[in-house]
């Protein structure tokens, strides 16, 4: 866990464009997101981090689309959340403010505030099982006919055998993999693209 004195230092950088902002997406996750998110004109994304995969996914969208950042954004000891400063800035630096609306909440309080289908849903948020089985039993029904949903941290990388121990890997490999409602489109890393049939 970082301190809070090392995450308002890297927001700092950030600003001063010294830092990047982080995320836990590989390049070829990255590229997918880009790829399968592409022309989608209502879109979830469910766990912002740093905004790096929400600022991708919105330059992406239809040009009328809408991308709905999903993310409870926890404050700090001071009453701030760094990682929130930085996904604005992500989202001005891709010049995509008025595509991107951040929904201050957790996964499941949203699907009570944000209605109707979705074309584009990704979820990246908690790993735990119970919190992925979670996501998808709100989630999945949400999703249009041709609709994609892609799901973070659902395979395991030549890079990252860890993977394998998180919820979100065991309730894909257990129960996603296997729902009749969907097929797999595509696997990048760790990273699972699905449609809705």
């Amino acid at each position: 866990m970082k301190t809070p004195g090392i995450t308002a230092f890297h927001t700092l950088l950030y600003f001063l464009k010294i830092h990047e902002a982080h995320t836990q997406t590989t390049q070829k996750e990255r590229e997918a997101l880009s790829k399968y998110s592409s022309g989608k004109k209502k879109a979830v994304e469910i766990g912002v981090y740093e905004g790096v995969n929400t600022r991708i996914i919105a330059q992406h969208l239809d040009s009328q689309g809408v991308l709905y950042a999903v993310d409870p954004f926890f404050r700090g000891r001071i009453g701030i959340c760094w990682n929130e400063f930085i996904a604005r800035g992500e989202i001005r630096r891709g010049k995509v403010k008025n595509v991107v609306q951040f929904v201050h909440a957790t996964s499941h309080e949203a699907t009570q505030t944000l209605k109707g289908q979705f074309d584009f849903i990704f979820i990246d948020a908690d790993h735990s099982y119970e919190g992925i089985k979670s996501d998808w039993e709100d989630w999945s029904p949400r999703i249009e006919k041709e609709g994609i949903i892609a799901l973070h941290d659902t395979q395991v990388p030549d890079h990252d055998a860890s993977i394998a121990q998180l919820g979100s890997y065991r309730f894909f490999q257990e129960h996603i993999r296997q729902d009749a409602r969907f097929e797999i489109l595509k696997q990048t890393d760790s990273l699972s693209i699905l449609k809705r049939k």
